[in-house]
């Protein structure tokens, strides 16, 4: 069972860092060669229709930490007893704060109808944050 939620883990994290790579870092240089509105139209096309995969990901993605996780700290086993313990609670930490900016997001666009409070930094913060919790992550089995 642990290693079907390891791999449900990993490929989730591998298309929700994706996504926010995409989106920061190989989008712009299309802003260099297409139209403005063109992108856009684009931009609003493929968000439309990832909201479904992106959050099924991300969901996943928490599930699968939340089993993964369980078996290393918890009240029984403790939060900070090792340098495993600290990273993986350093990592959740991260993710915490990466839940927060993204319900925020969320709640101003989808409910508030205003725009987002990050702008256009909401997918870098959180692709800077998915770089830290990946970092981190790692980091867990080699201290």
């Amino acid at each position: 069972m642990y290693f079907c939620f390891l791999v449900i883990h990993i490929f989730c994290a591998i298309t929700f860092v994706g996504y926010l790579f995409f989106d920061v870092c190989i989008l712009p240089f299309a802003k260099k060669s297409i139209d403005e509105k063109i992108l856009v139209d684009v931009k609003k096309a493929y968000t439309k229709g990832s909201a479904a995969v992106f959050g099924t990901a991300f969901l996943l993605l928490l599930i699968s930490g939340v089993y993964l996780g369980s078996h290393y700290i918890g009240f029984d086993k403790g939060f900070f007893s090792s340098n495993f313990q600290t990273l993986l609670s350093l990592k959740i930490i991260t993710l915490f704060l990466l839940i927060i900016i993204t319900f925020i997001s969320v709640f101003y666009v989808r409910f508030l109808k205003k725009p987002d409070p990050f702008g256009k930094y909401s997918h870098l913060i959180g692709l800077i944050l998915c770089f830290i919790i990946v970092f981190l992550a790692k980091a867990m089995w080699y201290f």
